[in-house]
């Protein structure tokens, strides 16, 4: 099935978390998913699996063919990892927090910037630890990485960096520079990067730069999380890979209980090494569909005068709108409650994210553009009638 053939009823129809949760009425941005078909490749294999009733436990990873597939696969994008470094796991999220376990020392808190995804918050107290936030800072047109504040972090103790490149939610694919800011940083304070990737194939001609790819230094004090999950749409079937570009990090994984490193489906493997060797004329489709769905979303926030609360990101399938200029309480409460229009609360990405919501927008264009008409309808009626625009806002217009 082509990807524009796709429906909100073909959604539905999943019976999955998105678009289960709210009334039909609402237009549901949260969950990051993709309203899209799956490639065929991938639904072709799992159907051949499924055929096959491959419902035991997985296969160990060094009798598994996906570590080989996955470091090939790494290597291209410029992970330079051998098969036998790439380990599998069912999630990001446990892998990030064992490696807060058992690749830090006890106590010490984690760095993390922000705004992020807010199951890497999540991760953090799971592995009983406090989280040190590192706000980015906010310019007219791109998201910055504030490097005093993240070595303040590291001067006040935090012994890792959870590192999200590209960042979900604001699409902020991380600079060269800035990540050679980082690793020396990293060096100098002996702190441990923990690197999700899970969205690097999804960018609208950003070039991306793996954190472990910057220097010998950064690959040996790093670690790097990612799946297929994200950019081929298929979250459900429990399946990532951690790359160990340390020889010595691999052998501490070897001796995590096994209890906190089990979940994974053989589904999940089977769609992975699917989506890796042959699910890239879809994802070249989808990335069409998606810059496409990103730059309409941009037009139609112009053309309503409020164009600058967006910035366009250079990846993901998300948006992070600054709401902060309306003095909500809860912006997306008063989005869901007067527009229709299910967002995810800035708060949930970070302390100093209040105002934001972040937006999905993986979804067919009409309903894209519906639920940013309903959006900027319910917004400009936040302001009293009379009220002058700012210079900032006029020339937005």
């Amino acid at each position: 099935m082509k990807i524009s053939d796709w429906t909100i009823d073909d959604s539905r129809a999943r019976g999955c978390k998105r678009w289960g949760v709210y009334p039909s009425s609402t237009i549901d941005l949260t969950v990051a998913e993709m309203d899209f078909p799956v490639a065929d490749p991938i639904l072709n294999a799992v159907q051949d699996a499924v055929g096959r009733q491959a419902f035991g436990y997985p296969i160990p990873d060094a009798d598994s063919t996906l570590p080989a597939v996955a470091s090939r696969w790494l290597g291209a994008q410029g992970v330079s990892v051998p098969p036998q470094q790439v380990r599998l796991i069912s999630d990001i999220i446990k892998g990030l927090t064992n490696a807060i376990r058992y690749f830090t020392a006890p106590g010490t808190p984690v760095a993390v910037i922000t705004p992020t995804y807010s199951r890497f918050l999540d991760a953090v107290t799971a592995a009983e630890r406090l989280i040190y936030q590192v706000p980015m800072t906010r310019t007219t047109d791109r998201y910055e990485l504030d490097l005093d504040a993240l070595e303040n972090a590291f001067k006040n103790g935090s012994g890792s960096l959870i590192l999200c490149n590209p960042v979900n939610p604001t699409g902020h694919v991380f600079t060269r520079s800035e990540l050679t800011a980082i690793s020396h940083l990293a060096e100098r304070y002996r702190v441990r990067v923990f690197a999700d990737e899970v969205h690097a194939p999804i960018r609208y001609g950003r070039e991306f730069i793996p954190y472990s790819s910057v220097g010998s230094r950064a690959a040996e004090h790093s670690i790097t999380f990612t799946s297929a999950s994200k950019a081929w749409n298929i979250p459900g079937l429990r399946c990532a890979f951690i790359a160990f570009t340390n020889e010595a990090d691999n052998r501490t994984w070897e001796r995590i209980p096994r209890a906190a490193k089990g979940g994974i489906s053989p589904l999940g493997m089977v769609a992975t090494e699917a989506a890796l060797t042959s699910g890239g004329p879809w994802l070249t489709e989808a990335i069409e569909v998606l810059r496409g769905n990103r730059d309409a979303m941009v037009d139609a926030l112009g053309e309503s005068g409020l164009g600058h609360i967006m910035i366009p990101p250079d990846a993901t399938y998300l948006a992070w709108l600054d709401l902060r200029e309306f003095e909500l309480a809860d912006a997306a409460e008063y989005l869901r409650d007067v527009a229709a229009v299910a967002t995810t609360p800035g708060g949930e990405h970070g302390a100093a994210e209040s105002g934001f919501v972040r937006v999905n927008f993986a979804t067919p264009r009409d309903v894209l553009l519906e639920a940013v008409d309903r959006m900027t309808s319910a917004l400009r009626a936040t302001r009293p009638r009379g009220t002058i625009l700012s210079e900032y806002e006029v020339a937005s217009h």
